[in-house]
């Protein structure tokens, strides 16, 4: 049961508390005020530590998300359902522009090894031709119609057919093979004595008591049978073109025989074929096979060309001399102006080089050149020009009255 209220605690709760008119409180004593002051103090620390705390509980905040792009229908990813915070995804990289193909950069060194075996088989099939008396005239490593004519013609002498093609497999390995293609040939003084010096003009010429190479590299290049471009390209190296000092080691074509070496000496002919068509002059031995071929150079002027006629063999020389007449040279007004005939020394560098085969028609004849290079071009006054070392075997197999067929 429940303890009755006093009289006083009814009175209080009929009427509320009013302090009475003229009456005072007493102060709080000082003590009371610091210990109240610390524990407002305190508690105010306090609630700024508690209150983020308290926040971070309650209150989820997240930084403004902009809205996302609008997703093509064949994205593979669908957009979040509104409300719903999607992972991230990895950004793409940008797009390229598309770019021309490109070929592979060239292997330098894949294709200078490629073109030095190239140069290297033609080489050795044009060396391999020349020592056997089918000449491409001057080697150079590079397949032209003169190596195409010599090649044919060694197929005709070897009951082959005759293509001309230098990757015909009926070839025999030999022909082609690169073992021992160069060897080396020191220059020494007694190769630069035997130069001498040029001689410009027809007067000039007629006052030297010989006309031989002016250089280094014209003297080497004849001797093996090379052109004076393919020497510096074998040597690129050698100091001092075109007259390298003695002492310097070059690397020239292995097994160039002299003219008269038994190796190459033609045998006995019967007969000589020009071919004015192909510019090639063939020799036939005396049973009827094709013995030898060479490029030759003829007449500019086709009524200087006797086509279709045979002419004889009449005399032979080697390193001739040489009459210089005029009247043959009247498109070259210096020459005519000369008025006289001289006589040319023997050399190399005469007009007929060094060797001439005078044939039945008055100024007709075989001969020599100074100037290889120049071989199958049309420039003879009427002569047919070979080479310098194609005419020394020929001329050392020549007899008196060879028939020479001149063909169109």
């Amino acid at each position: 049961m429940g303890r009755a209220a006093s009289p006083l605690a009814a009175e209080r709760q009929k009427r509320p508390f009013a302090p009475q008119p003229g009456t005072e409180f007493p102060a709080p004593a000082a003590e009371t005020n610091r210990l109240f002051g610390r524990s407002a103090v305190r508690l105010f620390a306090f609630s700024l530590i508690l209150l983020p705390l308290l926040l971070s509980a309650c209150v989820r905040v997240t930084p403004p998300v902009s809205p996302p792009a609008p997703t093509p229908a064949s994205s593979p990813h669908p957009p979040p359902p509104p409300g719903i915070l999607a992972p991230p995804r990895p950004t793409p990289a940008p797009a390229l522009p598309p770019s021309t193909p490109q070929k592979p950069a060239a292997n330098s060194s894949l294709v200078t090894r490629h073109s030095s075996l190239a140069f290297e088989r033609t080489f050795a099939l044009q060396l391999h031709l020349d020592q056997a008396n089918y000449s491409p005239g001057g080697l150079d490593g590079h397949w032209g119609t003169k190596s195409r004519h010599a090649l044919t013609a060694w197929q005709l002498a070897h009951h082959l057919p005759p293509t001309g093609d230098p990757t015909d497999p009926t070839l025999p390995a030999a022909l082609t093979t690169t073992n021992n293609l160069f060897a080396t040939h020191t220059v020494t003084p007694a190769d630069h004595a035997a130069l001498t010096a040029p001689a410009p003009g027809w007067r000039e010429k007629s006052k030297r008591d010989r006309l031989g190479h002016t250089t280094l590299s014209e003297l080497l290049s004849e001797r093996y049978h090379l052109y004076e471009a393919t020497l510096r390209h074998l040597n690129p190296d050698a100091p001092s073109w075109p007259n390298p000092p003695p002492g310097t080691i070059l690397t020239v074509p292995a097994g160039i025989p002299s003219p008269t070496s038994q190796k190459t000496r033609l045998p006995p002919l019967s007969r000589l074929e020009i071919r004015l068509a192909d510019h090639t002059l063939r020799a036939y031995a005396k049973d009827g096979t094709l013995a030898a071929q060479f490029p030759c150079s003829i007449a500019a002027d086709k009524a200087k060309r006797p086509v279709d006629r045979t002419l004889h063999v009449r005399v032979w020389a080697e390193n001739p001399e040489y009459t210089f007449d005029p009247a043959l040279y009247a498109d070259d007004p210096a020459a005519a102006a000369i008025g006289k005939r001289l006589r040319i020394p023997p050399g190399p560098n005469n007009p007929v080089g060094v060797a001439w085969i005078g044939l039945d028609l008055p100024g007709y004849g075989i001969h020599g050149t100074p100037s290889p290079e120049d071989i199958t071009k049309t420039e003879s006054h009427g002569c047919f020009r070979l080479t310098n070392w194609d005419a020394l075997r020929l001329v050392h197999a020549v007899h008196k009255d060879l028939p020479v067929k001149i063909l169109p």
